[in-house]
């Protein structure tokens, strides 16, 4: 009997062991900051609405041109882009993440551009893995994903793969504003190659472009058919232009305001929306020091993402 009693205990007193070594193995996983599979990871705060250099790549001067240029971007057409470089992403809350679902991830937690037209734009630079993306927001069409490819590749990685990364990302807003934000907020219609440079002509190099072209007009045109943004309300003639104008800029205590022109120029159907711009962050003063391990916070005003945009590799 007491031996029996002895074995009972001890078989106890092995299992007791047992889960004590897995809750010490899971409380030393938390403290060394080692995730589980699956674990929720924190992305980090916005350090700016315009220019958020984690990689510390950018010097002052170039940062400030940078966030001038994004700044005179958002004034004139009233559309957000944001740019971010990063190391890596799991540095960055980003452990095990692809590089475009990361980017949506990080798009939608700082609510990148307006949350009505979700017109918003990300470029996110991983210096160290050598990778770039153009995240877009929601009310973007698919034909502008190919678009941002075509950004990527004509005016970023030239100058990327000549180590000149300040010079590619003023070289990519440039080019973004011009073949993507102009085309959306005029709501013109644009195919694959619209305001780009034609690539240099070979004997039998022109069929792929030419399937490429037709597949992504097809789709634009599709998903160009259902947009009540593109469409008068008075006549239902599809090609009602838009555009913005800042009335009052926001400061750090008080949102602005900006006004939306609608015009179609079939019938001549002209309406005005005003909106509201979020205010100033008091976190944009250059290298205002944050953790990647700090709560997510907002650059943008609202805005979400639903996946589309490019990738590429430098």
């Amino acid at each position: 009997m007491q031996r029996s009693c002895r074995s009972t205990i001890g078989a106890c007193l092995a299992s007791l062991a047992r889960r004590s070594a897995w809750l010490v193995w899971l409380v030393w996983l938390a403290a060394t900051g080692f995730a589980l599979p699956g674990a929720a990871q924190t992305l980090p705060s916005a350090e700016s609405a315009t220019v958020n250099d984690f990689s510390r790549v950018l010097d002052a001067a170039a940062e400030a041109d940078l966030a001038q240029r994004l700044d005179a971007l958002k004034e004139e057409t009233g559309v957000q882009m944001i740019v971010v470089t990063m190391p890596r992403l799991e540095l960055y809350g980003g452990r095990g993440m692809r590089l475009d679902d990361y980017a949506t991830a990080l798009f939608n937690a700082w609510g990148i551009g307006d949350k009505d037209r979700d017109d918003g734009i990300l470029m996110l630079v991983l210096t160290e893995a050598r990778e770039v993306r153009i995240a877009l927001g929601a009310g973007y069409d698919p034909i502008y994903d190919a678009r941002a490819a075509k950004v990527l590749s004509t005016a970023v990685l030239p100058e990327f793969r000549e180590g000149r990364l300040a010079e590619g990302i003023a070289a990519g807003i440039t080019s973004a504003r011009a073949r993507l934000v102009l085309p959306f907020v005029e709501g013109r219609p644009v195919d694959l190659d619209e305001g780009f440079e034609a690539p240099a002509s070979s004997q039998g190099s022109w069929l792929p472009y030419a399937v490429a072209g037709v597949f992504a007009w097809v789709v634009f045109m599709i998903r160009r058919a259902s947009r009540r943004r593109r469409t008068c309300p008075r006549c239902s003639t599809v090609g009602l232009k838009r555009s913005y104008e800042v009335i009052e800029k926001p400061t750090l205590s008080a949102t602005g305001t900006g006004m939306e022109h609608l015009t179609c120029t079939s019938c001549g159907f002209i309406d005005r929306k005003s909106y509201v711009i979020g205010m100033l962050s008091s976190n944009d003063n250059p290298h205002h020091g944050v953790s990647g391990a700090g709560t997510s916070g907002s650059g943008g005003d609202g805005g979400s993402s639903s996946g589309g945009g490019a990738s590429d590799r430098w």
